[in-house]
């Protein structure tokens, strides 16, 4: 299994021989991006963190608790998605689990995708959210063709939307009343960038032999 992988991280050339080894490409310097496995669904039984923790005020309502065998459903659903998306564990060096990014409505005719992303409040302000949309961002403009990505942002979650801005993504519109919670009725912002904007930010890697 190891040696198949390696051979699939290689680039060969006609007369067979390795052009260039490639690096982890879900690794950045902080975090590495991985897919949801069955540990993971076992500790949403096991674990003693709530589930409704995870959220972490990300979603624009407060649900009823949620019982641990759903919280392990919803969880094994997301690894069903075929339309293009995708659901990440988010984890530091230490391994630790500090959050997921997740593509989806991914329009693959348009080259348009949207994504959310939870960082566990624990984690916050150690860069770990922006090397994910990073990574993210690059997999999806540079291997799956993609031309455009849209963050839906409320407008009281002000973290997200400074995270975007420092990311230079670009304030598309404000869909007025969309959310309702904790009594008052809040906006929702679109924010938004193009794969040559990205390329600005993040200027694509030459291969070398």
């Amino acid at each position: 299994m190891r040696l198949h992988r390696y051979l699939k991280s290689c680039m060969v050339d006609a007369q067979g021989g390795v052009l260039m080894a490639n690096h982890n490409f879900w690794r950045g310097e902080k975090v590495r991006l991985r897919a949801i496995e069955q540990q993971d669904l076992d500790e949403c039984i096991s674990s003693p963190e709530e589930p409704d923790q995870w959220d972490e005020r990300a979603n624009a309502e407060i649900g009823f608790p949620v019982w641990r065998e759903k919280d392990r459903d919803d969880t094994a659903a997301l690894r069903q998605r075929k339309d293009g998306s995708f659901e990440w564990i988010i984890e530091n060096n230490e391994g630790q689990k500090v959050g997921y990014i997740g593509t989806f409505e991914c329009d693959g005719r348009v080259g348009t995708f949207k994504y959310s992303i939870i960082i566990k409040r624990a984690f916050w302000r150690r860069g770990y959210g922006s090397e994910a949309i990073r990574i993210v961002l690059r997999y999806y403009f540079r291997e799956l063709r993609y031309q455009k990505v849209t963050s839906q942002i409320y407008a009281f979650n002000e973290p997200s939307l400074r995270l975007h801005e420092k990311l230079k993504f670009l304030h598309e519109g404000r869909l007025r009343r969309m959310v309702y919670t904790n009594g008052q009725l809040h906006d929702q912002l679109m924010l938004g960038m193009t794969c040559e904007e990205f390329d600005q930010l993040d200027p694509p890697m030459p291969l070398q032999p």
